[in-house]
């Protein structure tokens, strides 16, 4: 019998239904947990069989860019180890990918945005080196334009349009929005540029903008171990990823009275409503619309 995604789908679920004799709620979020790992391994064109710590990394940024948070995502890793525990016990797999993924750590929660401060530590290299400086011009890069870990990844010097200072951000589903590129970023570019074409003399010329030491388009894995590494180095206690400085982006721009509709073209968000989630981070922001709007508020003004 050839063990499909689905074949082992359906055993896992007998499985929890007769040997483990679970509720219908919890056969469900188990299965549900399932079919989202299984889903993201037919998208990547990965096999169960083989997972590597790596490619469950992935998986958990994929669901942070989803923008689940950090006790879902824990949640949701502890609920695919049963799974995995089931794969053992089946002897389908030799090992368990998951005994790498330090969960308590995902428990802890993400804070809400930076100071300017502490981005602005993070941002600092220790010295002039290729790693150091294409560090600081990619956290400059997620921060002031607001990048998920994915656009960072993916963006490619086709997509940079200089004379007009803005770049073409490729988002969700494919869908392209315009956002500015502030003088801070360009002149980070700048300082980045010359290191990146030392590593790639004499190799094959990339488009994408970042890059390994390889001289390979960065990953999204290395993307969050930078942010965690710069984290330490700048003593931020906080638990914070990629998603951190975009958020900060946001919440910074609302508390400087941004308008929410631009907010939501430059995150490209679908909903706006999913942009007012940054207006709890600013009392001010809340306390202006209150008094702007409020009928009773705009009686005493006359």
């Amino acid at each position: 019998m050839e063990l499909t995604p689905e074949k082992i789908f359906e055993h896992f679920e007998r499985y929890l239904r007769y040997e483990r004799q679970l509720s219908e709620n919890s056969i469900e979020a188990y299965l549900r947990d399932v079919g989202d790992l299984l889903a993201f391994l037919e998208n990547e064109q990965k096999e169960i069989f083989s997972l590597s710590y790596e490619d469950l990394m992935e998986f958990v940024i994929s669901l942070y860019e989803k923008g689940l948070g950090a006790r879902s995502v824990a949640r949701k890793i502890s609920g695919l180890k049963g799974f995995f525990l089931f794969l053992l016990r089946m002897e389908w797999i030799q090992h368990n990918p998951l005994e790498l993924l330090d969960t308590p750590h995902y428990l802890k929660k993400l804070p809400s945005y930076l100071t300017v401060e502490e981005i602005e530590a993070m941002i600092q290299p220790a010295e002039e080196s290729f790693q150091e400086i294409r560090d600081s011009c990619a956290i400059e890069f997620l921060y002031s334009c607001g990048l998920r870990v994915s656009e960072l990844c993916g963006l490619s010097f086709h997509h940079i349009l200089r004379d007009e200072r803005l770049i073409r951000v490729i988002g969700k589903g494919n869908k392209e929005r315009l956002v500015p590129l502030g003088k801070r970023a360009m002149e980070w570019l700048d300082r980045y540029l010359p290191y990146r074409a030392a590593l790639l003399a004499g190799k094959k010329n990339r488009d994408e903008v970042f890059l390994s030491r390889l001289g390979k388009p960065l990953s999204r894995v290395s993307v969050w171990s930078i942010v965690k590494a710069r984290a330490r180095r700048a003593q931020i206690s906080l638990n914070i990823s990629p998603h951190t400085l975009r958020h900060s982006f946001a919440t910074h721009l609302v508390t400087q009275g941004a308008d929410l509709r631009g907010v939501q073209e430059l995150l490209g968000h679908a909903d706006i409503s999913t942009t007012q989630i940054y207006t709890h981070v600013s009392p001010s922001y809340l306390k202006q619309e209150h008094e702007t709007y409020h009928p009773l508020e705009q009686n005493n003004k006359h």
